[in-house]
């Protein structure tokens, strides 16, 4: 029971395996990949099981799906997203948007009249494993992006966002856009995705907001040459002084764990045969933080790092910036009602910061917003081995439902 609903906790369990059963490979894991055959499935069983419960249904330009119920002239909005990415969990994204039909079945079925509209929202392509960027339902839906950007955008088989979008049937009007019609509130329930949780034996995360993210470019030029006829001692082998960098970019991390994480993600090779001394290597390096002074620092170390490698190595070493993501702050008193809440439960829970990203991010832009997390057991994502146990499912389920109605009130 919350707040005097009677939650059905074998209902909502057997909601989220039915949804989870759309696209899974027990050896592969999920396949869902945004708008493809699995995902548009599971997004026409949403939209059957919101119309029963007589629910207002909309799309808008970027084929978010935009459920109402109830009247009011502000709304409390529910969201998060069902694609997939390749060979992921059942976990990731899902829950979220299986609890929020749950809150709406179960003030429904209630009778209670809420002084809000209560939305779902299942955001298009929130991972970006098909289309990037990520993040982009609720980026073109609140004015991030431009929607010829992210029409034009193409899959590894040529067929861009808005071919796909428009055969789905899921497209629909710019008016429908949560821009032009932006919640009081914006709440989303998802697995941690990291291990904080789950080995502290905390039942709930409220993040205070996302982490800041910059991504650079790097590169080390050097000189290709016979790998048989030339001598070690006088080889510019840009793989070595790759090498040396990505030794040097972890071991500051490690130390600095706590408050950066550094990733190398990918790496080209110049040119790239087993013979032939590499000349050339190109790299991404990525940095998250809640503390962007933090990322401030990483950039003058990284530049410190590679000049020094070069000069040792004879090298040439580049690296620009490609892109800033800035720190999120999600809003105080959806942070503090959600904390309340937990407490109410007699759930055990723990302010954090969220290291991945979430339509709640570009939501923070237009509403009110506040997560919740439940823990991942392992701090498993992005892998068929998520997972997140039934009475975590639940007690997630509790406090959304709950954060729901004090906000009603509030």
């Amino acid at each position: 029971m919350v707040e005097g609903l009677k939650i059905d906790p074998d209902r909502f369990l057997k909601t989220f395996d039915l949804f989870s059963s759309i696209g899974w490979d027990s050896e592969k894991g999920m396949q869902r990949l945004s708008l493809d055959e699995n995902d548009v499935r599971a997004r026409r069983l949403l939209v059957e099981m919101l119309g029963s419960l007589g629910a207002s249904i909309k799309y808008d330009e970027a084929g978010n799906i935009i459920a109402e119920i109830g009247e009011g002239r502000d709304t409390i909005a529910i969201g998060s997203h069902l694609d997939a990415v390749p060979g992921g969990g059942k976990y990731d994204g899902a829950l979220g948007v299986v609890a929020g039909l749950e809150v709406l079945r179960i003030v429904r079925e209630s009778g209670i009249r809420l002084k809000h509209k209560l939305a779902l929202i299942d955001f298009t392509n929130e991972e970006g494993s098909r289309w990037t960027p990520s993040l982009m339902g609720s980026g073109l839906s609140t004015g991030v992006y431009d929607p010829g950007y992210i029409y034009s955008r193409k899959d590894r088989d040529g067929v861009s966002f808005g071919e796909a979008l428009e055969r789905s049937g899921f497209k629909g009007e710019r008016t429908n856009n949560l821009a032009n019609n932006p919640p009081k509130y914006y709440l989303e329930l998802h697995i941690e995705q990291g291990p904080e949780l789950d080995t502290e034996g905390i039942k709930i995360g409220i993040p205070m907001g996302i982490v800041a993210i910059t991504v650079w470019e790097a590169s080390f030029k050097g000189e290709s040459n016979h790998a048989g006829t030339t001598p070690m001692s006088v080889r510019r082998d840009a793989l070595a002084g790759f090498a040396k960098f990505a030794i040097g970019v972890r071991e500051h991390a490690l130390k600095n764990q706590g408050l950066i994480r550094i990733t190398i993600g990918k790496i080209n090779i110049h040119p790239g045969v087993h013979n032939v001394v590499p000349g050339f290597a190109s790299f991404t390096v990525e940095a998250r933080s809640p503390d962007p002074k933090a990322i401030e620092r990483a950039e003058k170390l990284l530049k410190i790092i590679g000049e020094t490698i070069a000069e040792e190595e004879g090298l040439e070493f580049e690296i620009k910036r490609s892109f800033t993501l800035d720190r999120t702050y999600f809003n105080e008193e959806v942070v503090s009602t959600i904390e309340t809440v937990c407490r109410d439960l007699g759930l055990s829970y723990k302010r954090m910061w969220s290291w991945a990203g979430h339509d709640a991010q570009n939501m923070a832009r237009i509403s009110k917003t506040g997560m919740i997390f439940v823990p991942s057991v392992g701090g498993k994502s992005h892998s068929k081995d998520e997972y997140t146990k039934d009475e975590d499912l639940v007690n997630g389920l509790k406090v959304l439902l709950g954060t729901v109605i004090r906000l009603d009130r509030m």
